[in-house]
C-alpha cells in the first residue's frame, strides 16, 4: 500500500472508532424545530384518547409513556394520573434523534397552569421553563445520537395547586442534518477522490 492510501485508510479507522459525545440543539418553537426534522417524521396530537395506550407506532417509530400511577388521556392532551408526578416516554424503536412537544402543567380541571416544568432526556439535556401559555409552552431537541428517553417533570414550587405534568402535539423524528461521524466520512471521501486525482494529474 503507498504512503498516501496508507494514511488516508488511517484517517478513516480512526474517525470510525472515535465515540463522539451527544450535541443536542434546543428550539423553542415548532417553526424553528420542524426544518430540522427529516421527512418522514411522526407527530401525536393525543386527540380523542381517553386512556393512554401500552405504546405509540407510525412510520418506523416507536414510543411508550409512563408514570407514576398510570398515565391520564384527556381527549385533548396526556399526561399524569397524580400530581407532581413525572411522565417519561421511552423511545423503543432506537432510532429517534430528534423531538419536540407542549409541555406545561394542568390542574385537576384540565385547565393550563402557568407554573415550572423540567424536561430532561437521556444524553444529560436538561431544560427547565415556564410557559405563559399552552402555545408558548413547546420545546424541540434535536441531536447527534439517539436519543433513549425523556422524563418531564415539575420543579419543586410547593404550590397549592396540586399541578399534573401534560404533553401534546409530539414529534419524533431523526436529525434532517448528518450525524458527525457521517459528516466526517464523506469528508474523508472527498479528500480521498482528491488524492486520487492529484494522483493521476
Amino acid at each position: 500500500m503507498r504512503p498516501a492510501s496508507l494514511a488516508f485508510s488511517s484517517l478513516v479507522v480512526a474517525a470510525l472508532a472515535t465515540p463522539a459525545l451527544a450535541d443536542t440543539t434546543v428550539y423553542t418553537s415548532a417553526a424553528s424545530f420542524l426544518p430540522q426534522v427529516a421527512v418522514g417524521y411522526y407527530s401525536e396530537n393525543f386527540d380523542g384518547l381517553s386512556e393512554l395506550p401500552p405504546s405509540f407506532a407510525s412510520g418506523g417509530f416507536s414510543y411508550s409513556i409512563s408514570t407514576t400511577g398510570g398515565g391520564y388521556a384527556s381527549g385533548d392532551y396526556v399526561g399524569t394520573s397524580f400530581p407532581e408526578q413525572a411522565l417519561t416516554i421511552s423511545f423503543t424503536s432506537g432510532n429517534v434523534t430528534a423531538i419536540g412537544a407542549n409541555f406545561f402543567a394542568t390542574n385537576i380541571g384540565d385547565e393550563f397552569l402557568p407554573l415550572a416544568v423540567t424536561v430532561s432526556l437521556s444524553d444529560g439535556t436538561v431544560r427547565s421553563f415556564t410557559p405563559a401559555s399552552v402555545s408558548d409552552s413547546f420545546l424541540g431537541f434535536v441531536s447527534d445520537a439517539p436519543i433513549a428517553s425523556l422524563t418531564l417533570s415539575m420543579t419543586a414550587s410547593n404550590s397549592p395547586l396540586f399541578p399534573y405534568a401534560a404533553l401534546d402535539n409530539l414529534t419524533v423524528g431523526v436529525s434532517a442534518v448528518p450525524e458527525p461521524a457521517s459528516a466526517a466520512l464523506l469528508a474523508l471521501g472527498a479528500t480521498g477522490l482528491w488524492l486520487a486525482r492529484r494522483r493521476k494529474a
